[in-house]
């Protein structure tokens, strides 16, 4: 500890922000760490990101609860301090203590997307702790891995000892208390009694046979998600940790609900987080008020896939105005869905502070709109953005997708002409972003075909003329495209990501992503990229066959099936089951709260 307080006194204004380093953030927490099970909570991304990150704070407040644990975290440094670190042979620390992660007894590193693997690597890198788990030692921490891209952990799984899958409010102390009661046996011995858990996959203890992945050793077939049926008596970290360097979602946050059954088919969060869990006005409001009193924030959002569906949306925003008024705290809405926006929540949430307005319409035309399930009219968009004006917002931002399967140019053209719809409006601001489609693990579309980076190109020109009404941005293919074959990667690709990590990483910055280098090196390795970007039928063997989200195959291809029929699905909250497999195998279902 010594030698980096001394490295970060002597060295840190060489390098930008060195304020992402130092620790020592408003409600951080601190234990005498003798006698604890010691875990480094790691982000692979800058402070930044990873302090904006809701799933790791709620972690690590969770696990702090625990007598016998100390979590601490940790971020990807930025380039410029890796660099720094590794001329002065420096392993990477964690921010309370600053040990490094070496000589923790976990590491446990959150993955949101794909295109953080090689980030991944490069923690473990400058950690200085082997790569592969089969060549760590008894003395290695053991190396966990969660969050959503674990439904299909495959391209990066080698990496781990273990890997979470599911809620980590469950389950998760019994995995921390058998890893502590087994601290003094043999590593093997330790992975054979978590791996009896539900939630809880071993890599180790699997192969790879064709595109499958089948057990070798005393494991489960199917690893069962961990999921927490009733969100109300979930942990909820009050005490925000505010960080040094202003965060990208630097504001206080609110879990009001989790899961959608809207059926939305190209959205995988939509299949791997059902059912629908809502939080109580009560709890909502009272832990805002609360939260807000212990950080200072001037802005809270309401965090949910699909926050206007909550039961009490209107009591909730009701309930938080009159603190929301006195203090100037304005109420933010990340996930706004335009047949569920109501003029009087927009009208009440206006009335503080406008911060702009985002739909998400996903699809031009009424008839792509159906067939992807987002069963929303022309008249509920204008309507709704409409209603965003009359409230008060000068600016509006809409989110489009492209390249789905079958797609018509007429499809493409229909944004444009919304975009011209939307104009007469008379925004001060419109902007339209528009992705490819990433077609993702346990969603409807994981047999669709990738479409080639090149169809950006024919979209940007179908639009070209369309501009006038609105900035239009096309996002570049080309990420989307390599994110897509890492989605349905195997573990072919992890020789792949041994390789490219070296030449570089923080792939998912612009600056740092390097397309052609990335197909070069899926060529050095000998991976044929054609064997990922389908499409497939219903009997292809997938690299996450054996990860079970409780969605089952039958359910997601019958719905693959109503998109080419142009069928759309019901919501089961509202309507009869849709026997998609959730409640009938967790034994849950969605639960409303007033």
């Amino acid at each position: 500890m010594e030698n980096i307080l001394r490295f970060l006194s002597e060295e840190g204004l060489k390098v930008r922000k060195p304020a992402r380093y130092i620790g020592n953030e408003y409600n951080s927490i601190y234990k005498d760490p003798v006698g604890k099970f010691r875990i480094a909570l790691a982000f692979p991304d800058v402070y930044e990101i990873g302090m904006s990150h809701y799933g790791l704070e709620i972690l690590y407040h969770l696990l702090n609860s625990m007598d016998k644990v100390y979590a601490e975290r940790v971020y990807l440094p930025w380039v410029d301090m890796i660099e720094l670190m590794e001329n002065k042979n420096i392993p990477l620390f964690t921010l309370e203590t600053k040990t490094p992660l070496k000589f923790m007894d976990a590491v446990g590193i959150s993955m949101e997307y794909e295109l953080s693997y090689t980030n991944v690597l490069k923690l473990l890198q400058l950690s200085q702790i082997p790569l592969r788990a089969d060549e760590r030692n008894e003395n290695d921490p053991l190396i966990i891995g969660g969050g959503p891209v674990v439904y299909n952990p495959e391209p990066i799984s080698q990496a781990f000892d273990i890997i979470f899958v599911g809620d980590g409010e469950k389950n998760l102390d019994k995995l921390i208390n058998i890893l502590i009661e087994t601290k003094n046996e043999k590593k093997i011995k330790r992975l054979e009694e978590v791996s009896k858990l539900d939630g809880i996959y071993v890599p180790l203890f699997y192969k790879q046979v064709g595109r499958k992945v089948v057990p070798v050793y005393n494991a489960p077939r199917l690893i069962r998600r961990n999921i927490i049926e009733d969100l109300e008596n979930a942990p909820i970290p009050i005490n925000k940790i505010l960080p040094n360097v202003e965060s990208v979602h630097d504001r206080a946050v609110i879990e009001i609900s989790r899961g959608c059954t809207r059926g939305c088919r190209f959205c995988q969060a939509g299949y791997i987080y059902r059912p629908v869990r809502e939080r109580s006005t009560e709890k909502i409001i009272n832990s805002t008020i609360k939260m807000i009193e212990k950080t200072g924030y001037e802005e809270v959002s309401l965090l949910s896939l699909s926050a206007m569906d909550h039961s009490s949306i209107v009591e909730i925003v009701d309930g938080l105005l009159p603190f929301s008024k006195k203090y100037r705290v304005s109420i933010s809405i990340p996930s706004t869905r335009v047949d569920a926006f109501n003029v009087e929540i927009a009208s009440s949430i206006a009335s503080v502070r406008k911060t702009g307005i985002t739909l998400a319409p996903e699809a031009g035309s009424q008839l792509m709109r159906y067939k992807i399930n987002k069963n929303i009219s022309y008249d509920d968009i204008y309507n709704s953005a409409l209603s965003a004006k009359n409230a008060g917002w000068n600016r509006i931002k809409l989110y489009f997708m492209v390249g789905f399967p079958d797609e018509k140019e007429n499809d493409i053209r229909e944004i444009g002409e919304l975009l011209r719809e939307v104009k007469k409006i008379k925004f001060k601001n419109i902007t339209a972003s528009i992705n490819l489609l990433v077609p993702k693990p346990h969603s409807a579309f994981q047999f669709a075909k990738l479409q080639s980076y090149e169809y950006t190109n024919y979209v940007s020109g179908i639009l070209k003329s369309y501009r006038k009404y609105a900035r239009i941005d096309v996002n570049d293919g080309k990420k989307s495209f390599i994110e897509g074959i890492l989605s349905r990667g195997d573990r072919k690709i992890f020789e792949v990501l041994l390789k490219k990590f070296k030449k570089s990483y923080f792939d998912d910055w612009n600056e740092f992503f390097n397309f052609e280098d990335w197909i070069k090196t899926f060529s050095e390795c000998g991976v044929d990229i054609e064997e990922y970007l389908g499409p497939y039928n219903f009997n292809s063997d997938f690299p996450w066959d054996h990860i079970d989200s409780g969605i089952t195959k039958a359910f997601l291809w019958k719905e693959y099936q109503r998109y080419f029929k142009n069928e759309s699905s019901l919501d089961c909250r509202w309507n009869s089951c849709t026997y998609c497999g959730v409640c009938q195998i967790y034994r849950v279902k969605n639960i409303v709260k007033k």
